[in-house]
C-alpha cells in the first residue's frame, strides 16, 4: 500500500505530466536513458512484444501479452539488466530489474514492458553494474504500478 502512495509524489517530482508523457517515463527522461548504457540481452526484444495502454483518468496500465510471453510462463528465464532496489538495506531479496541505467533514484526506471519484478532465493547485494540473474517466469497484473513480469525463486549468476 506505500509503494502505490508513493507513486504520484514520484511522478510530480519527475515533471510528469499525464498529457504530454508517452507511457511510463517522461520524455526527457526516456531521452536521457537512450544515451546511457542497456542490456542487449534478447529476452527484452521478446518481452517488448507486450503491449502496454494506458488510462491516466483511472490511473492505470493494461498490457497485452503477445504468444511468445505467454509462453515463458513457468519456464527459467535468464534475464540481465540494471538493479533497482525498493529498500534501503544492504542485501535484499526483491528489486525490480530494468533493460536501462537508472538515471533517477524518483523517476520511473523505463516502459512497462522493460522492467521485470525479481524475487531472489537469496539475498545479494547492490551492483551499479548490469547483473545476470535467472528463475522461474510468471506474469503479473499490478495495473497501477505497471508490473507485468516476474522471476520467482531467481538466482545471481
Amino acid at each position: 500500500m506505500k509503494k502505490l502512495l508513493l507513486i504520484p509524489f514520484v511522478l510530480l517530482l519527475c515533471g510528469f505530466d499525464k498529457e504530454k508523457a508517452a507511457i511510463g517515463q517522461p520524455k526527457d527522461e526516456r531521452f536521457a536513458q537512450d544515451k546511457l548504457p542497456k542490456s542487449s540481452d534478447p529476452i527484452w526484444k521478446v518481452l517488448g512484444t507486450t503491449k502496454i495502454k494506458s488510462d491516466y483518468a483511472q490511473g492505470y496500465f493494461d498490457a497485452i501479452y503477445s504468444p511468445e510471453v505467454k509462453a515463458l510462463v513457468g519456464k527459467e528465464v535468464t534475464i540481465s539488466g540494471f538493479m533497482l532496489p525498493l529498500e534501503a538495506t544492504e542485501k535484499f531479496k526483491h528489486f525490480i530489474l530494468s533493460k536501462r541505467t537508472p538515471t533517477c533514484p524518483f523517476c520511473p526506471p523505463g516502459e512497462p514492458n522493460e522492467i521485470i519484478d525479481i524475487w531472489m532465493a537469496e539475498p545479494v547485494k547492490w551492483d551499479e553494474d548490469t547483473i545476470k540473474v535467472s528463475g522461474k517466469f510468471e506474469l503479473m497484473n499490478n495495473r497501477e504500478l505497471g508490473m507485468f513480469f516476474k522471476l520467482t525463486d531467481a538466482k545471481k549468476f
